[in-house]
């Protein structure tokens, strides 16, 4: 067998393969880990442009492949958002474990921060740690001018998450003596705040004001992780089933507009299609016209037999004629 018999045979049973109901449920679970890889790009500043490309991919992908029915578009949606939901939250809960050492939080990153502080080196230590223990909550304050640590109030930003349902305290963090932590904090200044925590979701930020309605803030990150595999999963898979929404709803504004055009040209090409009532060759008489009924056979076997003959032509004239058709002399009664 020659290499393109090979391939000739691939081909056909690729062909073959299409026709059938597995073929179907292959190009959903493609789909489902698509949609899946495109949502963890969300996170990117590309992120309005992958909420649309997801639900393009999801309706492009089977037409390509020959996918004309409705009601198997429709019927897509559930399983591949479903997929899409399930593999990106275990994605992110993976990547999260993953992660050995917390990410430096700085308010480099914040646009709107006072130009005169600067939050930088924002960690938890331990990182990963069992619940039930204390943990550690460091920031360095930079500022612009000479001045007291005393004049600026630094907090820890605390997110705790039990289930779907989340509160949001906030701690005052002390100043921290030290080699590299002076009491001018344009010469840079340690805080710190030691907490208790336990067993639940925790997420972190670092605020700073100067006492006179300047505030500086850090974004935020998780930290520290306390909480089971299982806490996070379904917490990363809850949001992202929430965020899974949008499109979702423009995948079925994209069905709908297909479905529109598909009927739309329907009905046209139907119009366009359907024969007149009355035949070109015979229009309807204009108004005030008089109604002649002419012979269908010009060699007379077919028409009328003429009542009077023109005296003038000698053309046939109708008994109701009140003037010869061919020459338009006036009949006198």
């Amino acid at each position: 067998m020659t290499s393109q018999e090979a391939l000739a045979r691939i081909f056909a049973k690729a062909r073959a393969f299409r026709g059938t109901p597995y073929f179907r449920v292959l190009y959903i679970l493609v789909l489902g880990g698509l949609v899946a890889e495109l949502y963890l790009l969300t996170a990117s500043s590309l992120a309005c442009l992958i909420l649309f490309l997801m639900p393009l991919t999801v309706f492009l992908v089977p037409y390509y492949f020959g996918e004309r029915r409705m009601r198997h578009f429709a019927l897509n949606a559930l399983p591949i958002f479903v997929i899409a939901t399930l593999l990106a939250g275990g994605m992110a809960t993976q990547a999260l474990l993953a992660q050995a050492e917390p990410v430096e939080l700085s308010s480099a990153a914040v646009p709107f921060s006072a130009p005169t502080m600067a939050l930088a080196n924002g960690t938890v230590a331990p990182y990963h740690a069992d619940p039930n223990r204390d943990f550690t909550f460091r920031v360095r304050l930079i500022t612009t001018v000479n001045d007291s640590y005393l004049n600026y109030t630094v907090s820890l930003n605390l997110t705790v998450i039990d289930g779907v349902s989340g509160t949001q305290p906030a701690f005052s963090m002390a100043y921290s003596p030290g080699t590299n932590s002076s009491t001018n904090p344009r010469n840079g200044t340690w805080y710190e705040a030691t907490l208790p925590l336990g067993g639940s979701i925790y997420g972190y930020a670092f605020s700073v004001t100067d006492k006179r309605g300047n505030w500086t803030y850090t974004p935020s990150d998780f930290g520290p992780i306390t909480a089971s595999g299982t806490a996070f999963y379904g917490f990363f898979t809850y949001y992202t089933g929430i965020s899974m929404t949008f499109p979702a709803l423009f995948y079925f504004v994209i069905l709908f507009m297909w479905w529109y055009t598909i009927r739309m040209r329907e009905n046209r090409a139907r119009m366009l299609g359907k024969e007149p009532l009355i035949p070109k060759e015979k229009p309807l008489p204009k108004p005030g016209d008089k109604v002649v009924d002419k012979p269908a056979d010009p060699g007379g076997k077919a028409s009328k037999a003429a009542a009077f003959t023109c005296t003038n032509c000698g053309a046939d004239v109708g008994e109701d004629d009140e003037k010869c058709p061919k020459c338009g002399a006036v009949f006198e009664e």
